[in-house]
């Protein structure tokens, strides 16, 4: 088997220990630095009951744990057994917020027996530095019900959660409420519906911590959604298998996942949700993260330029110049192309001839195709993907005509079946060496770990909204701290043209290409307007995959995001006013050791549209600057290599 040496941070060294009673009563497990506790035990009824501590402090009250299998409640009438317990120190490969990611825990595995007599079951737990996960495995042969969890998050009184309550495709508007206030109904329209919560959800502790409550590896089972249940208490739920659904063979749930942190830089950096992911399989990733065929890049989005018309052969190679021209590494050519309303059919033409020689008119100009296709059947004439015939068919069709990649789109579930679907289209387009961008689509819960092919999914409320909405400016402002702590996101940031900016100014907008960063990053305008402004060699340069990232002082969520990247040795900063009223921000940029670097700022001008462009300065020595932003403005800098700029505009 194929080794090299970036697979070797993939080793992990575990320090096993004896196992130990965790007694009838309770037990509590420690992280490396003792600094989190999770404590586990049964309450008067024999219920299986968890809470969570950090720094001394209560985060998560005394909340049921379990799961439900054939109508029994395996966390109802136990009492704990034995736990074994070991040391986990790995770090591995990462692709986004920075190169590397650590996975430090202590990790335990305790038994649960059931007093009636029944099979002995494990709840697995782990418990980092910043957070924890749990989990459950229950053994077993042939097909059992699984009709849901009695698993539930109690918060503290005078908590504030961050929320969003779309769990169809996840693209509802994040908000703030206090969370002995979410509202246990919900009208959407005529209909009044119980309130569901799509995770990842952000808790603001009175003292200024920060906690995140998701799950983590969801694979062959439904995924999760909190239902709130009143005076700060939230119930998991299965909107999508209210009945339940099928199993065969043992069970193993995702990982209930409670990230906590001190700040917000703490927050962002986390990696406790990719941590709790297994690794990729070493014979369809070789190399990991790294992986040759797997690369990160920019690329135009034909539909949001056109609409369907986008995918009017006649228009694509024009699409692939000015992808070319822009400094973009890739074409995605939405949806549309399939059908024979669009041209690609015309004269008798073959439609993956068609994309063969598109594939190879972008190649000679260093550009990949990246190509839309439906899941279900009947959407813009795709045939969909819901058998596995047809997605050996498109993959082999793909790889043939040299497409790079596939986005994939209108899942809108997440029920088992629908779960299960996701891994098997990324484990074929692996096996075809075909990178996969999900859209209408759930959370992220680690996958691009092990499936390092997943270069991007959706499942947030992204900037095609733009195209006929707004985005309150809180949203924005909170998603670095939400959605996007869970996983990468296809936000579609950088509009340029003024009709696309709605309640943001230009800066605004450029600036979110820096916080609302991804693997695969598409371009939500026109590309030649970007030809055509002073933002031209800002597209060309700016990068979609760093080495590290930052949330500095005077981010609040919600309000404001000043967020600095590095790669190599320049760094990038972006800052967003998402306030009703202008505001000036003091940076301080002494973390980030740029003294002396060459220094371009991008402030405001006279108009939303307008940007000034200060070159050629040195950093100064005191990493001190200033930014003065109207409501939805922002700001950028970049340090490192001196560059040709046009200026003041």
């Amino acid at each position: 088997m194929k080794r090299h040496a970036s697979i070797l941070l993939l080793s992990a060294s575990f320090l096993a220990l004896a196992p130990r009673d965790a007694h009838a009563a309770g037990a509590e497990f420690t992280s490396p630095n003792g600094t989190v506790r999770f404590q586990l035990e049964t309450d008067g009824e024999g219920r299986l009951v968890y809470s969570v501590t950090a720094h001394g402090q209560p985060r998560l009250a005394p909340a049921r744990a379990g799961i439900v299998v054939n109508d029994s409640d395996l966390g109802a009438g136990v009492d704990l057994g034995p736990a074994t317990t070991r040391r986990i120190a790995e770090t591995f490969p990462w692709r986004g917020n920075k190169t590397l990611a650590t996975n430090h825990c202590h990790a335990a595995e305790v038994a649960v027996r059931p007093r009636n007599g029944g099979p002995e079951w494990t709840l697995e737990v782990r418990v980092f530095d910043d957070g924890v996960g749990f989990r459950y495995r229950v053994p077993g042969t042939g097909p059992r019900r699984v009709n849901g969890e009695p698993t539930a998050w109690h918060l503290l009184p005078d908590t504030t959660v961050w929320l969003q309550t779309n769990t169809g495709d996840y693209e509802g508007n994040y908000h703030s409420v206090r969370a002995d206030r979410v509202p246990l109904e919900t009208k959407a329209g005529d209909r009044i519906h119980p309130t569901h919560i799509g995770p990842p959800m952000t808790v603001v502790y009175p003292d200024g911590a920060f906690g995140l409550i998701t799950e983590a590896a969801l694979y062959r089972y439904s995924g999760l959604t909190l239902r709130p249940q009143g005076e700060a208490r939230f119930h998991a739920a299965f909107e999508d298998d209210p009945k339940g659904w099928t199993h065969d063979g043992a069970i193993l749930s995702p990982w209930r996942v409670f990230v906590f942190a001190r700040d917000l830089h703490a927050l962002v950096n986390s990696d406790l949700i990719a941590a709790l992911g297994d690794p990729p399989d070493p014979e369809l990733f070789p190399d990991g993260m790294n992986t040759a065929w797997i690369r990160g890049g920019k690329a135009p989005c034909t539909w949001m330029v056109f609409g369907n018309d986008g995918a009017q052969w006649d228009k694509q190679k024009w699409f692939v110049d000015v992808s070319a021209a822009i400094g973009c590494e890739f074409l995605l050519v939405d949806a549309g192309w399939r059908s024979e309303r669009w041209g690609w059919l015309k004269d008798g033409g073959n439609v993956w001839a068609r994309a063969a020689e598109l594939c190879q008119y972008a190649a000679n100009r260093g550009v990949g195709i990246i190509l839309w296709h439906a899941y279900p059947e009947g959407r813009d004439d795709s045939p969909g993907l819901t058998t596995i015939e047809a997605r050996e068919e498109l993959f082999r069709r793909c790889r043939e005509a040299g497409v790079q990649g596939v986005k994939l789109d209108f899942f809108n579930s997440e029920s088992k079946t629908t779960i299960e679907a996701y891994e098997d289209l990324l484990r074929r387009a692996a096996k075809y060496q075909l990178t996969v961008n999900f859209h209408g689509a759930n959370k992220p819960t680690g996958e691009a770990r092990t499936w390092p092919n997943e270069i991007n999914r959706e499942g947030i409320r992204e900037q095609e909204y733009l195209l006929w909405d707004t985005l309150p400016l809180e949203h924005y402002g909170a998603l670095p701290f939400t959605r996007f702590v869970a996983g990468h996101a296809d936000f579609l940031p950088g509009f340029i043209q003024e009709r696309h900016l709605k309640n943001t100014t230009r800066l605004f907008q450029m600036a979110s290409v820096v916080v609302f960063s991804s693997p695969f990053l598409c371009w939500p305008d026109n590309p030649e307007a970007y030809l055509n402004s002073p933002w031209l060699d800002f597209v060309r340069t700016v990068p979609v995959l760093w080495d590290e990232t930052r949330v500095l002082p005077g981010s609040a969520i919600g309000e404001s995001v000043i967020i600095a990247r590095r790669k190599g040795d320049e760094w990038y900063v972006a800052a967003l006013n998402c306030r009703q009223e202008p505001r000036t921000l003091e940076l301080d940029l002494a973390p980030l050791d740029i003294a002396g670097k060459h220094m371009t700022i991008y402030r405001e001008g006279e108009t939303r549209t307008g940007v000034r462009i200060a070159a050629g300065e040195r950093a100064p020595a005191h990493g001190r600057l200033s930014a003065t932003m109207p409501a939805g403005g922002g700001f950028i800098a970049h340090f490192g290599p001196a560059r040709d700029y046009p200026g003041w505009r």
